[in-house]
């Protein structure tokens, strides 16, 4: 994505390349997002019960994973997934 992330990004949904749904900005903060994952992505195998919710149900993206964006839907690259690699912010 040539821009950072704005304000208006909060509330749209993230997809994979293929259209795959990932979750939704919740977040914005210049060059990066949060993201809440759906239910479906959260991998329960790798949860910490005694952990903080939010670190099992949030990622971070970086605008340079992003393809393009729309006013409802930010495309991530085909090289992307975000899921594999979880990271903090």
């Amino acid at each position: 994505m040539q821009r950072n992330f704005q304000g208006t990004d909060r509330g749209k949904r993230v997809v994979t390349t293929g259209g795959s749904a990932v979750g939704t900005i919740v977040r914005v903060d210049g060059e990066r997002a949060r993201v809440l994952l759906d239910p479906e992505r959260v991998d329960s195998e790798r949860v910490d019960p005694t952990g903080d919710e939010g670190d099992r149900s949030m990622l971070t993206i970086d605008r340079r994973a992003v393809d393009h964006s729309t006013n409802e839907v930010v495309r991530l690259d085909a090289d992307e997934d975000p899921t594999s690699e979880r990271r903090i912010a």
